[in-house]
């Protein structure tokens, strides 16, 4: 058996849609929805539909990463999956995934292919550069342009990550003081250390409507992503390359400004390179002010898992950009 955990923050329709896609599978899987305070009418829609699953209701909202933890707090089943409201299962995904961990008895974790609704690829794995900037693999592309072998990734796509149980009593639960965005990417450093590996299944397929939730192109996504990044950052890289974070950080912002500031987020407002520069601007300083915070994990992570810094830049050499 396999559980699904469904992080919902206003899905809307889409939450059933998804449910939906989850109960028509050809092997049978439990769904579990974590709905994070959600002000929409998402839930009540879910509950009218008579899908068989299982409600739990958060009064705040935890995050992403608080929403995941939540989740495996229910889920009892050897191998667990938490993923996104917006995306739909192929009807043979739940199989594929299964058998992937079958032939795998060594792998902690299975990446599914992650399409766009468009038909284009959103992600076959993530790819890393030397700041931690992380990147999926192959987005963008048609599936002929991307290398989807049954092969070795770094880790899965946050929109949906699946992994066995014992992984998780060995991992830990992912830091829900992240909230947004890099939760994932630093739970699979994690997964690393612990010496577990990912497994990219090309036959396990998952589509995806990126960022409903936290809409693409936001300040408020920049924000988090580049917040967390840098924290991650602080704990997992050699002094040698955490000094030259600002320099790799200015270069990637001056390389990704040469396509232009989008005129609107993904919700339609409208965006502005003050706006974008003050969301970058807030995450750094929030950083410095978190550094003896973040110092302190690292030196526990160093307890933990022995030389830190030259195994993740192992990684960063296997799965670099």
């Amino acid at each position: 058996m396999i559980d699904v955990g469904i992080i919902n923050y206003n899905g809307g329709k889409d939450l059933c849609l998804c449910v939906e896609s989850l109960l028509l599978q050809s092997s049978p899987v439990r769904v579990f929805v974590f709905d994070n305070a959600s002000t929409d009418d998402s839930i009540e829609l879910l509950e009218k539909s008579g899908k068989a699953c299982e409600i739990i209701r958060s009064d705040k909202n935890l995050g992403y990463a608080g929403a995941c933890n939540g989740l495996l707090e229910r889920m009892t089943a050897e191998i667990q999956v938490l993923c996104n409201m917006d995306l739909e299962f192929d009807t043979v995904w739940s199989r594929e995934l299964q058998a992937c961990f079958d032939r795998h008895p060594e792998c902690g974790s299975v990446a599914s292919l992650v399409m766009e609704k468009s038909g284009y690829v959103n992600a076959v794995g993530v790819l890393l550069g030397k700041d931690l900037f992380a990147k999926n693999e192959g987005s963008g592309l048609t599936v002929g342009d991307v290398d989807i072998r049954e092969k070795k990734v770094f880790g899965c796509y946050g929109a949906v990550m699946s992994f066995r149980r014992k992984v998780v009593d060995a991992v830990g639960r992912m830091d829900d003081s992240f909230f947004l965005f890099f939760e994932e990417t630093e739970w699979y450093f994690r997964h690393n250390l612990c010496g577990y590996e990912t497994v990219f299944c090309p036959n396990a397929k998952v589509y995806h409507e990126r960022s409903l939730t936290t809409v693409r192109y936001s300040p408020r996504k920049l924000f988090y992503s580049e917040r967390n990044r840098l924290r991650s950052a602080v704990r997992l890289l050699p002094w040698s390359r955490i000094v030259q974070l600002p320099l790799l950080a200015v270069k990637r912002y001056l390389s990704m400004a040469k396509g232009g500031v989008p005129g609107k987020s993904g919700d339609g407002k409208k965006l502005s390179k003050v706006s974008i520069c003050m969301a970058i601007a807030k995450a750094w300083l929030q950083v410095l002010l978190m550094l003896p915070a973040e110092l302190a994990v690292r030196h526990k992570y160093e307890k933990k898992y022995g030389s830190v810094k030259n195994k993740v830049i192992d990684l960063l050499k296997k799965y670099s950009l």
